[in-house]
């Protein structure tokens, strides 16, 4: 699945630039060793000025929903789709897509794996999450 080009430069940069070199990278706020997304200024949890860090790209399901009319319009051809809460082992939670599942298997609390797919603009790519094998 191509997905549409997000805008790569301001305050988020350092995250599609991350992303492009198969990294996720999100705000990390070294007074409170908080990660938190979305991006801000300030720390939400203390109103440090964050920096960027490299999370493990690991996490678990929050809350997901299955979208049959795309709602951007180079997204037509994917649906039906999977658009996510996943929250990370260091904490912060992303709205993502979760590909490579089937919707009447996922279960609130399954294990979930980053990995990068190419924008429709070559020189990104996003951040998307799959279940993680069960054991």
């Amino acid at each position: 699945m191509k997905h549409p080009s997000p805008n790569a430069r301001g305050t988020t940069a350092a995250h599609w630039k991350a992303a492009s070199e198969g990294r996720l990278a999100v705000p990390y706020c070294a007074a409170c060793t908080q990660f938190h997304w979305p991006v801000r200024a300030a720390c939400p949890h203390c109103g440090a000025t964050p920096t960027w860090r490299d999370a493990s790209g690991t996490g678990k399901l929050a809350s997901w929903s299955v979208v049959h009319r795309a709602v951007h319009p180079e997204l037509k051809e994917a649906a039906p789709y999977i658009v996510a809460f996943v929250e990370l082992d260091e904490g912060a939670r992303l709205f993502t897509n979760l590909v490579g599942a089937r919707p009447e298997a996922l279960r609130v609390g399954q294990r979930v794996r980053c990995r990068f797919e190419p924008a429709l603009d070559p020189a990104i790519h996003v951040p998307v999450f799959e279940i993680e094998d069960d054991e």
